[in-house]
């Protein structure tokens, strides 16, 4: 069996990896390790953040660590990716705006790699900078592997976890006295003692990141002890008492939940893997951006599969120990359990596909990103009143059961909200047997069949056409449903003739400036167009992100206006906002875009 190994995105405001050359290294069994000897002050704590490999897999090569660190001791960290003597190198001089995580996103090479072709780079930065970069053909997202049971999948659950129980560390602070000798910068010293550089800036209260020789440093390391704790179990139905929701810290971790079946099994389709692969392609497009923003997050990238088991067990494990915000899944079943673990820990949910609302009672940790048919069918009531208001508004009973629901919608809708203006139009209700006799010549018909069934649908175009006698050319309007768009059954020439609307969750204008921008970015990154769930992916970051975390600009979306409410205290968030589309000579716009153009 192939297997997908598509590896999961993190996210750094400062560089934090361990650079080659300060550590030895050695090969042992085609692996490269780091060859790290403990000093005082070190803590494995410090060394994860340092070299930027997990406790799990630095406690995996080195078995007695689980007793402590001892000073003097050899302990071997797996290298992401080291540079050979043959490895071909190109030129690139650095372009403003740029930074080294966006680089390393460019050229599809570690940071690691970066630093070790260019020392440099330990100093930052900077405009002009001639940089070498591997010479190398460009990756696809998801690279192809052979099947071996030494590769581990970081998005399949049961390739990750399987124990019971996991590592936690328990920390305890000390301060340690430092003054700074000739020729340490503050990187270096961070390097000693093992602390992020932002962390000695803050407990010294400094300005700046220069240190000079003799200054005294403050240096809060941590001390920890190694425990075996049990998982927490993700919680029943019964079982969820419900928060009010958290605020995201300036450093969040945030984990994307998507149905790539990276193994093909029970349950697979192409196209929902294609999808899965396509909303990846659009988040890193987004995180590119926000990052060039100042977005400071983990972002972590898991396989669901359309597997329930699969969702609990990730729930559960040590992956998603402090995740302040969760994007997905796709399928309902799996939304209602990451709903349920959402509202037991003050967890932002993100559904960033359609949903059930259902979902939000009683649970204002949930943000639906696409409106309901609901929704839908009110904004289109909304927009009739707003823009028709000397036409005879005809609405047509469906013949199906399941249809009557937005029926009903939309008259309560037109109803309630006539009743608060000066003038509107008159609704007439009838049904489609009885719809020829209410086209009138002395007004503009304005017809509103609100089904998602295919035949009815179909049906109503057909006796529509047959009918449009009694009315003078051009005063027929259609508002539909956006499902409408792909039957192709209903002949075209008939949405068109009857200037055919509908309510939709989102528009794209693939001629906008913004759009052809970023398309060509998309373009050079993966060789092909921007699907509309890679923009869906693109919106979602973008938005959110940028409502939830420290960032200070505007976010600029290509597809998708939201408007999230919540239809009660203790509810989630619905995005209420809905796009009235038109169909004029065989091509659909933004009704509200032509009203302002």
């Amino acid at each position: 069996m192939r297997r997908l190994l598509v590896l999961f995105v993190l996210l750094h405001s400062s560089f934090l990896w361990a650079q080659p050359g300060i550590s030895p290294q050695k090969e042992v069994n085609g692996v490269m390790f780091y060859v790290h000897t403990v000093e005082d002050g070190n803590s494995l704590w410090g060394l994860q953040r340092v070299y930027g490999v997990e406790i799990e897999e630095i406690l995996k090569f080195n078995p007695g660590l689980t007793e402590g660190l001892s000073l003097g001791q050899e302990i071997v960290i797996p290298v992401s990716d080291f540079i050979s003597p043959q490895t071909v190198t190109e030129e690139y001089k650095v372009k403003k705006g740029e930074t080294l995580y966006g680089l390393s996103r460019k050229f599809d090479v570690s940071l690691d790699t970066l630093i070790a072709l260019n020392p440099e780079l330990v100093e930052g930065l900077k405009r002009g900078q001639k940089l070498k970069i591997p010479k190398k053909k460009a990756s696809s997202v998801a690279s192809i592997v052979s099947e071996t049971e030494e590769i581990p999948n970081p998005f399949v659950a049961d390739t990750i976890h399987k124990r019971k129980d996991a590592v936690t560390l328990v920390f305890s602070d000390s301060i340690v006295s430092h003054t700074v000798r000739d020729g340490e910068t503050l990187y270096s010293i961070s390097r000693r003692f093992m602390v992020p550089v932002e962390a000695v800036i803050k407990q010294n209260n400094l300005n700046s990141s220069q240190v000079k020789k003799g200054q005294q440093l403050k240096i809060i390391v941590k001390r920890e002890r190694i425990e075996i704790v049990p998982i927490k179990a993700v919680p029943s139905a019964e079982d969820v008492t419900h928060s009010s929701g958290i605020e995201l810290k300036n450093r969040c971790k945030i984990a994307v939940l998507l149905p790539f079946f990276l193994e093909i099994g029970p349950g697979y389709s192409k196209n929902v893997s294609d999808l899965a692969t396509q909303f990846y392609m659009g988040a890193t497009m987004a995180i590119d951006s926000l990052e060039a923003m100042g977005m400071s997050a983990d972002i972590y990238f898991f396989d669901t599969r359309n597997d329930t088991n699969a969702v609990k067990s990730l729930l559960a494990g040590p992956k998603f120990a402090g995740v302040d915000m969760i994007v997905g899944p796709f399928f309902p079943a799996l939304q209602k359990i990451v709903a349920r673990y959402c509202s037991a820990n003050g967890v932002k949910m993100i559904i960033p596909v359609s949903s059930d609302m259902r979902l939000l009672e009683n649970n204002k940790t949930i943000y639906a990103s696409v409106p309901s048919q609901i929704t839908l069918i009110e904004g289109v009531a909304d927009y009739i009143l707003k823009m028709h208001q000397e036409d005879k508004v005809i609405l047509v009973k469906p013949t199906l059961k399941s249809d009557l629901v937005l029926f009903d919608a939309f008259r309560n809708r037109f109803n309630q909200e006539r009743n608060h203006l000066p003038s509107s139009p008159s609704l007439v209700e009838t049904t489609l047997d009885q719809m020829k006799l209410q086209l009138t010549t002395s007004n503009k018909n304005v017809l509103v069949f609100p089904v998602l069934s295919k035949s009815s649908a179909i049906a109503f175009m057909d006796r529509l056409n047959n009918s449009s006698f009694r009315a003078k050319k051009g005063d027929i309007t259609v508002f539909g449903m956006k499902e409408w768009v792909d039957f192709t059954e209903i002949n075209n020439l008939y949405k068109n003739k009857f200037n055919m609307h509908f309510g939709s969750s989102n528009f794209v204008d693939y001629y906008s400036e913004q759009m052809i921008e970023m398309n060509r970015k998309f373009r050079a990154s993966y060789q092909t167009d921007m699907s509309k769930m890679a923009i869906q992916a693109y919106d979602v970051f973008m938005f959110y992100c940028s409502s939830f975390l420290p960032i200070h600009e505007s976010s600029k979306l290509l597809m998708n206006k939201f408007s999230m409410e919540s239809s009660g205290i203790d509810n989630g968030f619905e995005n209420k906002n809905v796009f009235i589309v038109e169909q004029i000579e065989y091509e659909l716009f933004d009704t509200e875009k032509l009203t302002n153009e």
